[in-house]
């Protein structure tokens, strides 16, 4: 192939899209700022922003007016709602009635200040009618079941949004030299029937709008003595709440209440837990940015960009193309099988890990397909040692969970610890870190570990596990709530010790397990429900353990969806598996891969000498 056929030119994009390069982005990171009188002008109606309470009568030409508007509707807002609304009033009628409303709460209000119930009461509320008109700015709400992007769990980001419009609106109006006095005297319903508002309509503000009749340097309410504006660095904490930027000062004083803190995590634990390190977000920046130049449109190969970034945050490049998978199988028994939870008694467990090290389970299959190095390791059996299984036992299997905690404090550690150095030296011989578990029985602890965690019911986190059916799945619902009340479960805030009531020693080995590769830098697939129950305790103790956790697949289990959810992470594939033993995560491998060989083999836009297009439609 010809060098010139080798050159592609990047077309340019239409307007009203970002036609801006990775590299030029790369190369000056300042190049989106305004020109310096631009950024002048824009502090300058920052700080200049002042409340207004006196008015000239002029009118405000309806050409302005709109302006202002369009400034308001400019604003951010969650969702794109757009939840804001403005009733313009200028009707003489109105602005008394409203007037006569602000003037009877003031007044109420008064009474609360005691000694200053004078300095309150000389606030001036004429501009309600000296304004040549007022904006009523609303907040629609919409339907109680309408669902808006990021108001989920915020339910009041629509109110946020609204206030946000205001605040274009004023700082236009300083630059138009218009003045905005905010009426804040009244109750919602008083307004809502004053203007005909519907109930999921709240009157967010009450604007008086015109040529202001006066020009304060200051704000009025700190010209009057009524406050200051406080040091910035009485405001401003790192990293925690308390904590000042002058570290000089002492720490500010919580006044809502009664500190609450965190629970107190074993020194072993801590000393495990201190190696693992957030990500570096800079070198997953450059992984984006080489992405970006690829001959693709930005962000196409949709989540295997994202999945090369993140092996780029955790790892400082991205995936090689053909990875070295290190599959850490961690196997033990519950006490809890002895119940009735499963199709198969406990001594299958030990059973299938000897198969596995054979290579004759799925894992073993998939490993070997891989080219993946396989360590299935006993950290919990009970019975006879199985051949070929690395013998790491703590314990002979768990505790019953129903009657009392699955484990003593000791082989809590004991196992933790163990699947810290497993994981520890695997990650020296390899690129990635997929985990799993062996053990009738896991999915029930795992159910119970994620109610410990959550405080979900039984119900929403028991599943079918090996297959049960319905009364067996009656069964363990019913034991799983048993183990919760008898652990006095949830103990909010030690999901370490969550893990040690109701968990097991092949999943404690998980959590240790993912410490290790994480303190390795070395990214970790996960594999279906219990590794992510797991990895949800262990990232609860370890937030910068999130950076680290990919999810390999979505089980069958209805519950890991929730599990997913709660650690923010979108699974790779969702093949409705519930086999364990790693067998997903193997299963997902091949994809790391690809996404390592697209980033690297794909061509990229040389737009050397190129004249870029005009308007590409």
């Amino acid at each position: 192939m010809s060098a010139s056929r080798d050159r592609i030119a990047r077309p340019s994009l239409p307007d009203g899209f970002d036609d801006s390069r990775a590299r030029e982005r790369a190369d000056d990171p300042t190049g989106w700022r305004f020109s310096d009188p631009e950024r002048a002008a824009v502090w300058r109606a920052i700080a200049e922003r002042r409340d207004i309470r006196r008015f000239r009568p002029d009118p405000l030409p309806d050409e302005l007016l709109l302006r202002l508007l369009e400034a308001a509707h400019q604003a951010p807002s969650v969702g794109l709602m757009q939840p804001w609304r403005f009733v313009v009033v200028r009707s003489e009628e109105t602005r008394a009635a409203m007037q006569a409303i602000a003037l009877r709460e003031r007044l109420r209000q008064g009474e609360s200040f005691d000694g200053r119930a004078r300095e309150f009461l000389a606030l001036k509320l004429e501009g309600i009618r000296e304004a040549p008109l007022s904006l009523c700015v609303c907040c629609d709400r919409g339907a109680d079941d309408e669902e808006v992007l990021g108001r989920h769990t915020i339910r009041d980001a629509d109110i946020y949004s609204t206030c946000l419009a205001i605040e274009n609106l004023w700082l236009a109006a300083r630059a138009e030299g218009v003045g905005v006095g905010w009426v804040s005297f009244y109750r919602a319903e008083d307004v809502q029937d004053l203007l005909g508002l519907p109930a999921r309509v709240v009157p967010v503000a009450w604007l008086c709008v015109g040529y202001p009749d006066e020009r304060p340097v200051r704000p009025g309410l700190e010209a009057a003595g009524w406050g200051r504006r406080l040091p910035l660095d009485e405001l401003v904490f790192v990293e925690r709440w308390g904590r000042s930027l002058d570290t000089r000062r002492a720490p500010a004083r919580r006044t809502d209440g009664p500190e609450s803190e965190p629970a107190a995590l074993p020194e072993w634990w801590r000393r495990l837990a201190s190696a693992v390190r957030p990500g570096d977000p800079v070198a997953a920046l450059r992984v984006r940015d080489a992405s970006d130049d690829l001959v693709k449109p930005t962000g196409s190969l949709g989540a295997l960009e994202t999945l090369a970034e993140q092996f780029g945050l955790v790892t400082g490049a991205p995936p090689p193309a053909t990875p070295r998978a290190g599959v850490l199988v961690l196997a033990a028994d519950h006490g809890i099988a002895a119940r009735g939870v499963s199709l198969y008694p406990s001594s299958v467990s030990a059973q299938v890990a000897a198969a596995a090290a054979r290579g004759e389970t799925a894992i073993g299959v998939l490993a070997r397909a891989l080219g993946a190095e396989l360590v299935v390791a006993d950290v919990g059996l009970a019975g006879p040692r199985p051949r070929g299984v690395l013998d790491r036992r703590v314990a002979e299997g768990s505790a019953d969970m129903s009657v009392g905690p699955a484990l003593e404090p000791a082989m809590l550690q004991q196992a933790v610890e163990t699947g810290y150095e497993l994981a520890s030296d695997l990650a020296a011989r390899c690129d990635m870190l997929l985990v799993g578990e062996i053990g009738i029985g896991n999915t029930t602890a795992a159910s119970a570990l994620l109610s410990a965690l959550t405080g979900l019911p039984a119900t929403e986190t028991c599943g079918r596990g090996t297959g049960i059916d319905a009364q067996m799945l009656l069964r363990k619902q019913e034991l799983v709530a048993t183990a919760l009340a008898v652990n006095g479960l949830p103990a909010a805030g030690d999901p370490l010790e969550c893990l040690r009531r109701v968990g097991g020693l092949e999943l404690a080995a998980l959590a240790g397990a993912l410490l290790g590769a994480a303190a390795a830098r070395r990214p970790v697939l996960l594999d279906g429900f219990a590794t992510g129950v797991v990895a949800l305790a262990a990232y609860r103790t370890v937030p910068a353990l999130r950076d680290y956790l990919v999810a390999g697949h979505r089980s069958a289990e209805p519950a890991h969806a929730r599990v997913l959810v709660e650690l923010g992470l979108e699974p790779l594939l969702d093949l409705r598996l519930r086999l364990g033993e790693a067998s997903g995560a193997a299963l997902a491998l091949p994809l790391v891969g690809l996404a390592g060989r697209l980033h690297a083999e794909m061509a990229r836009f040389d737009e050397a000498n190129v004249e870029r297009a005009k308007g590409m439609a």
